[in-house]
């Protein structure tokens, strides 16, 4: 699976896989600076281990590529502030298993990957519903390294 090449999110409709059945994720309040995308469904492709699909159920056109932030930066929680921990507790995130945290990876005009650090996904698979959340204190980007081009 290739990434569109733009710091803005994925977009294009993206199939599952044969006999995957994706999970359904509802955002109560959108996505930051999109609140009318609530519906998305959450797809693990075979093609791309390591990387999830956050397809649109509002809009076909909007697709976004993910991946858990402790594969990419496995002490991210030790280096938040703790307002910013106290805010992902109370979204679950390390009292409930079926609580995980992702961020969003975008392609820049030179080719390489960046991660969305600083705006994380909570997403709750148990209760099928997920939060954006803007993080107060943290030292993380929107444009955090994942993959350098020529390194």
């Amino acid at each position: 699976m290739s990434m569109p090449k733009q710091s803005q999110p994925a977009t294009g409709s993206l199939g599952v896989a044969p006999g995957q059945q994706p999970a359904e994720i509802v955002f109560p309040f959108g996505l930051v600076g999109c609140p009318a995308w609530r519906r998305f469904a959450f797809v693990l492709p075979d093609e791309a281990p390591g990387l999830a699909v956050l397809q649109s159920l509002d809009d076909e056109d909007v697709a976004f590529v993910l991946a858990e932030v402790e594969d990419l930066v496995p002490d991210f929680l030790a280096t938040l502030s703790p307002d910013d921990l106290e805010l992902l507790e109370a979204l679950g995130l390390g009292r409930e298993p079926s609580v995980r945290l992702y961020c969003t990876l975008s392609v820049q005009a030179d080719d390489s990957v960046t991660a969305n650090l600083l705006g994380p996904l909570v997403l709750d698979f148990g209760r099928g519903c997920g939060s954006q959340v803007v993080l107060s204190g943290s030292p993380w980007s929107t444009r955090h390294p994942v993959v350098r081009v020529g390194k």
